[in-house]
């Protein structure tokens, strides 16, 4: 691997056509988030059961050690070295850090997994691995050094419960300073190692895999009648009954094929579900009340999609359908479309309570406490 590209500003379309998919690139002094102090990061992933780890350990000592948590501030090593605490999904629990993603809305919402933030004290690291699925390494607070490679051996060391890999040799390095975003493609093996204290937040751009799409296929094909179709086995040699004949593997590959053929309109709502459901996050409970948020927009409010909702269209004979947090919502194309690029609910909604009822169902609006009207009668911004 040659040294990697850095760019001085960050344009979606060259990046689009030169880098996604294809190589690393470091863009410098893209994104400023604030970091979150240690303290509250572990505060929410306790009180929210975010999937939490605690890695210890080095490269070059192969010591790695795991812990999941949850975590208080007492459960974290007292050295100041070699040490990371990480935390999954914060961007479902914290408008602040939601409010990156809106930077990556030059891709598919149903593209962005997630937001994992790593806190990690001077030497601390994950030790090195591969991804499946890109991802772009936001420096939010101090500096991180990167080694790269995108040629080694994949084995991995069973030693660790980590899927770290047994051998590689970095082929570049690069370091990130505060504000700094590196992407990496699906397959790059890298090494992160905190240069004093540092914060790195993580955001997945992840699609699934062919058994994970046919797996979703299989859930939805045994709630239709295709899926009561069984194998049928005509008389078999008395002589060797047991045996899977030809005939028999015909049979069963015309019934799995039946299985996998929907039409456009089918598999698009299929994919527009499965696609912008939330991989790990269990939503919560609605705590927003219908009739208030009627009110609100009756009064001129607009509110807002969460910053994490992932919202897809798909196309069916009677125009746009919208898929938000895993749910077909019912409503006009026109309004499907609009919600999809501006993330904003109006006035115009309340015609259609149904639909705003299945959008509080699935986690997908800002909380009540961000509908106030700002002193313009615009809404306030989040």
């Amino acid at each position: 691997m040659n040294a990697i590209d850095c760019l001085d500003h960050f344009d979606p379309d060259v990046f689009l056509t030169d880098y996604w998919q294809r190589r690393p690139c470091l863009i410098k002094s893209w994104l400023q988030p604030a970091a979150l102090p240690l303290d509250e990061l572990i505060a929410l992933a306790a009180e929210h059961d975010l999937p939490a780890r605690l890695i210890t350990g080095r490269q070059d000592q192969a010591d790695w050690t795991l812990r999941h948590g949850p975590f208080s501030r007492s459960d974290l090593p007292g050295a100041n070295q070699d040490w990371t605490v990480l935390i999954q999904e914060v961007d479902k629990v914290s408008i602040p850090v939601a409010e990156l993603l809106a930077e990556f809305r030059f891709l598919p919402d149903w593209l962005l997994d997630d937001i994992m933030i790593s806190h990690a004290v001077d030497g601390g690291s994950v030790g090195a691995h591969v991804d499946a699925y890109d991802v772009f390494l936001v420096q939010a607070q101090g500096r991180r050094r990167w080694q790269l490679a995108a040629q080694f051996d994949p084995a991995i060391d069973e030693r660790f419960e980590l899927a770290l890999l047994e051998s590689w040799t970095a082929e570049t390095e690069i370091t990130t300073e505060s504000g700094d975003a590196l992407y990496l493609p699906a397959g790059i093996a890298h090494h992160g190692r905190a240069l004093g204290s540092c914060q790195t937040w993580s955001v997945g751009v992840r699609t699934p895999s062919g058994p994970e799409l046919l797996f979703r296929l299989a859930e939805h094909q045994a709630q239709t009648s295709t899926g009561d179709a069984r194998l049928t086995v005509e008389a078999p040699d008395s002589r060797r009954p047991n045996l899977i004949s030809p005939q028999i593997l015909e049979t069963a590959r015309g019934l799995m094929q039946r299985c996998i053929e929907l039409d456009d309109e089918e598999l698009s709502g299929l994919l527009g579900e499965f696609l912008s459901g939330w991989r790990l996050w269990p939503q919560d409970p609605p705590d927003i009340d219908l009739d208030e948020l009627i009110g609100r927009l009756d009064a001129g409010a607009e509110l807002m999609l969460t910053g994490g909702a992932r919202v897809a269209l798909s196309e069916s004979g009677r125009g746009l359908k919208l898929h938000v947090n895993g749910e077909t919502v019912i409503c006009p194309h026109e309004l499907a479309d609009d919600l999809a690029s501006s993330r904003r609910i109006d006035s115009r909604w309340k015609e259609h309570p149904g639909a705003l009822e299945q959008l509080l169902e699935a986690g997908a609006l800002q909380p009540a406490d961000s509908w106030d009207l700002a002193p313009t009668g615009k809404p306030r911004s989040l």
